[in-house]
């Protein structure tokens, strides 16, 4: 699915910019994006019976709704499962004002598998995919800040989203921010146009007539940490120090081999460049294949 991002997006290279300035901006693809589900797709997996949590969950006040109020119970090959999706309480229970949602998309819905993979190759970075259902009038969550950049998809309906400004340095946290900042961007999403959210601008949705349903490529990004643990993978990989005895006896031994053991550290980290460690924080990323990010057939191909 060549071009995903431009898609979404139009000029990659601009939007690039637009990451490194961490500006929110709304676009408006000529048409539907190639591989973007409509509400109609969503639904049908609603009701085919297969979905279940982790995959669904409900939020109502800003709090997860339990999965036995939204979900059913089924008998598979003679056991009781539980978490399978209720088609009629969630129609419920949206109409009472909570929120549904679809997490990891890019895990079990084909196309936007496809999407995510080829905007996380053309970024380099990881990246996820959401989808929410909100009532009109309706806020999923409160203002909150995100430790991901956001290409936000209107799917169905209308939604009303502040922007504030992005942090002007990195020491912030994800979650509430009752303290957002001046206003960056204020806009009405229709139906096929795509929202910006730079990482760490505190925002908010409001649905804003009918029924609004989006699509949330969330882009991640390394932080401290992810480097740090990145650190400890290079370090741990390749192999270094095997030739050392690994259970030294004797005081001397144990001393000898910590030593040994610093030296080559210290020279395998001396190897580790500020790009590659970057590199590795950022993945891993999904695996290029060249066509059309459709998996090889499991079960073979049928009869010729």
């Amino acid at each position: 699915m060549a071009g995903a991002l431009a898609g979404l997006v139009g000029d990659t290279a601009a939007f690039v910019e637009l990451l490194a300035q961490r500006r929110p901006e709304v676009f408006g693809p000529a048409g539907w994006p190639a591989g973007i589900p409509g509400p109609a797709d969503l639904d049908e997996v609603l009701r085919s019976g297969l979905l279940r949590v982790p995959y669904v969950e409900m939020v109502r006040a800003g709090e997860v709704v339990p999965a036995d109020e939204f979900c059913t119970t089924r008998t598979v090959a003679g056991r009781r499962e539980q978490g399978f999706a209720d088609p009629g309480r969630i129609g419920e229970l949206l109409a009472e004002g909570a929120t549904l949602l679809l997490p990891q998309l890019d895990q079990w819905h084909p196309s936007v598998r496809a999407l995510a993979a080829e905007i996380a190759l053309t970024l380099g970075r990881r990246t996820e995919a959401f989808c929410f259902a909100t009532g009109a009038g309706r806020r999923g969550l409160d203002v909150h800040r995100d430790d991901a950049d956001v290409l936000v998809v209107q799917l169905a309906g209308e939604k009303e989203w502040t922007v504030h400004e992005a942090p002007a340095d990195g020491r912030w946290h994800p979650g509430p921010a009752p303290s957002p900042g001046p206003v960056a961007l204020a806009a009405v999403l229709r139906a096929g146009q795509v929202l910006y959210v730079p990482r760490g601008s505190a925002h908010a949705a409001t649905g804003h007539a009918g029924l609004s349903v989006h699509l949330s490529f969330t882009v991640r990004e390394a932080g401290t940490g992810g480097m740090r643990g990145a650190i400890g993978q290079w370090l741990a990989g390749g192999g270094w120090g095997a030739a050392l005895p690994q259970r030294p006896a004797t005081e001397k031994e144990l001393l000898d081999t910590a030593a040994e053991l610093l030296r080559l550290g210290r020279a395998r980290l001396a190897a580790l460049t500020p790009e590659e460690l970057l590199r590795l924080a950022r993945g891993p990323l999904p695996a290029a294949d060249g066509g059309d990010g459709s998996p090889t057939a499991l079960l073979g191909e049928g009869p010729a």
